[in-house]
């Protein structure tokens, strides 16, 4: 049993370090320069945002799921011209 818990601990302290580098990955790619390129700027954001779905496995695990579907909302918030339909 503390194996799996272990286990568990492990696949939540990988997820945050991602969701850290996405965090840092937007403020360098996106902070200061959302006007410039705008439409390079909105597809490469979701491109990343994208990715990030695709390839965060969190095993069926319902927290690490709830906290990536919340850094992903958290990330659309803090950068709402890269994701508006405008």
């Amino acid at each position: 049993m503390e194996a799996n818990i272990k286990y568990h601990e492990i696949l939540e302290e990988d997820l945050v370090l991602e969701l850290e580098w996405l965090k840092e990955e937007f403020e360098i790619l996106f902070k200061s320069k959302i006007e410039k390129n705008a439409k390079i700027n909105k597809r490469l954001a979701n491109d990343i945002l994208d990715y990030m779905l695709e390839n965060t496995d969190v095993y069926g695990n319902i927290e690490l799921l709830n906290l990536l579907d919340e850094a992903i909302e958290f990330t659309e918030k803090m950068y709402p011209k890269l994701f508006n339909s405008n």
